[in-house]
């Protein structure tokens, strides 16, 4: 996908952030974009961090199947 503004930009959030929102490490974040498990989502790297587009992670999100943990 096209983007029409630069990475450094509120339209890019970093990693942390993105981790934040699922409570895992961003390197959690960065590993399963590599490897396409999470899949969507484009990942570019400014001055050393690495950020996700806003649009792209909510897409990621609003397709994610959230599943319970049961107790033991």
């Amino acid at each position: 996908m096209p983007y029409s503004t630069k990475a450094f930009t509120p339209e890019w959030m970093r990693l942390a952030e993105a981790a934040g929102t699922l409570g895992c490490h961003p390197n959690t974040i960065k590993n399963r974009i590599n490897s396409g498990k999470i899949t969507g989502v484009r990942m570019v790297q400014l001055d050393g961090i690495n950020r996700v587009h806003r649009d792209d992670w909510a897409r990621y999100l609003a397709g994610r199947t959230v599943v319970a943990q049961q107790a033991a």
